[in-house]
């Protein structure tokens, strides 16, 4: 940034990457796997048209639909409302119940299409003298909250979902052999060299920017594009990765104050510091962050350790031709939000939905990969096919694909310019969390409690002291 364009800017702008929240209005749906009309369920209140375009827009679940899918909630098992630390899910039980609703021509019950109110996945244990293989963690029961979602009584945060479970398992060997599960949502060089000709045009014309400058500025710049890979772009898997970008974002550049106090912006915590100009951009992306994954020596039982999601930033800077680089040096206060938020991302997700049902897809995703690497539905011999996706008893729904975002800027008052353009994304490497394993022999106690099964039912309580 030259000195004279540092005299005739007296704000910081920022042009922000939108992407969708994690409540995503539907506006298709092909295959409604249960009462539950997913065909109006929010998965955060942005709107994705049909053509793919996401829009930050508000609406509120219409009446019917909310007295609809209260009432199918209500039709589940009664003990799900019994809230346990393990709850634990037969594969062969869960397979079972797919099958067999559809074989009587009815939707899927609502504990199926909730996972029995499992809140997080956390352990697996293979019972080869079951033919079965079990997954668990914490479970309750469930409501609808304000803005559409199912989520525990107890936590208010969400529960997992069978349809993104499903994605998870047929995606794993295509998480192995390609780059990973992913989303990113980038500028076009096109729009970054327009916005860059419309930044030249001000300062020739000594026109200082200014907030009433908004709408030119993003119209610069244009829609973003959205990038996803390893999962389909049309699963609800993916509208969370999106979601929890999207989020992360709007927090970062002071789009929208975060849920929990004191987590300032990085605008606002350079505003605070006084720094006077920065050219180069703060690019921030969410990646897994686990412990070694605890397994006992006959790799019969294995359990997740760690918050699940770290935060991390880098610098970046756009050339002449609207092209991304990357930059060795570190922005202080990038580098701050990013530790502050993985820091905190145990309380910031408590209180935001997006980011709590990312850690649990990034928790399927690594199950999914351990019993694929470790090739555990062979020990356990067992044939999970509708779970598996190798037949077509059960289809995931369909949404609209997320394509592109408008750029929206936010404006704090500096003593220079500060102009900053982020891009970044989610990464999810299952895979190599998956092989990052440690021998903890006490794990084997884990599988004597948690195969004390209900002998009536394809989930159960385990008492855990």
């Amino acid at each position: 940034m030259t000195a004279r364009f540092a005299k005739l800017f007296s704000w910081a702008v920022v042009c922000a990457l939108f992407l969708v929240s994690s409540d995503i209005v539907l506006a298709q749906n092909n295959n409604n796997n249960g009462g539950v009309n997913v065909n109006q369920r929010a998965v955060g209140g942005v709107q994705i048209d049909p053509s793919g375009v996401l829009n930050n827009q508000v609406q509120p679940l219409d009446a019917k639909i909310r007295d609809d899918i209260q009432r199918d909630l209500q039709n589940a098992d009664g003990d799900i409302s019994k809230a346990s630390n393990l709850r634990m899910i037969s594969l062969r039980g869960l397979e079972a119940a797919i099958i067999a609703a559809r074989d009587a021509g009815k939707p899927l019950p609502p504990e199926v299409q909730y996972m029995a109110g499992l809140q997080r996945i956390e352990t697996i244990v293979v019972s080869p003298e079951n033919n079965d293989i079990y997954i668990g963690g914490p479970g309750e029961g469930w409501k609808l909250d304000n803005a559409g979602n199912v989520v525990g009584v107890k936590s208010g945060t969400p529960v997992i979902q069978l349809d993104d479970f499903l994605v998870a398992m047929r995606s794993a060997e295509n998480a192995r052999q390609g780059a990973g599960i992913s989303v990113s949502i980038d500028p076009t060089e096109q729009g970054v060299k327009q916005y860059q000709q419309f930044v030249k045009v001000l300062v020739d014309r000594r026109i200082p920017f200014n907030p009433a400058l908004q709408g030119d500025a993003e119209k610069a710049m244009g829609p973003q594009v959205i990038t996803l890979t390893g999962v389909p772009k049309d699963s609800r898997f993916s509208q969370i990765l999106v979601a929890a970008d999207y989020k992360m974002k709007r927090m970062s550049m002071g789009l929208e104050a975060a849920p929990i106090n004191n987590f300032p912006s990085v605008l606002e915590m350079a505003a605070k510091k006084n720094v006077r100009s920065m050219q180069s951009s703060p690019r921030f992306w969410m990646e897994c962050d686990y412990e070694p994954v605890a397994q006992t020596d006959d790799g019969l039982v294995w359990q997740l350790r760690g918050k699940g999601v770290k935060c991390l930033t880098q610098e970046s800077r756009f050339d002449a031709d609207g092209k991304q680089k990357n930059l060795d040096k570190q922005n202080i206060f990038a580098v701050q939000w990013a530790e502050k938020m993985t820091d905190r991302f145990e309380e910031l997700s408590a209180a935001e939905p997006a980011f709590r049902e990312l850690r649990n897809i990034m928790d399927m995703s690594v199950v999914a990969a351990i019993i694929s690497r470790n090739q555990l539905l062979q020990k356990a011999i067992l044939e999970i096919p509708a779970i598996n996706g190798t037949t077509d008893v059960i289809a995931t729904n369909a949404y609209p694909v997320p394509k592109s975002v408008g750029t929206e800027c936010s404006f704090v008052r500096m003593a220079n310019s500060w102009l900053v353009s982020a891009s970044g994304g989610v990464q999810l490497d299952s895979w190599k969390v998956a092989q990052t394993t440690e021998i903890v022999p006490e794990l084997a106690s884990v599988a004597t409690t948690a195969s004390v099964r209900a002998a009536d039912r394809w989930w159960w309580n385990v008492s855990v002291n």
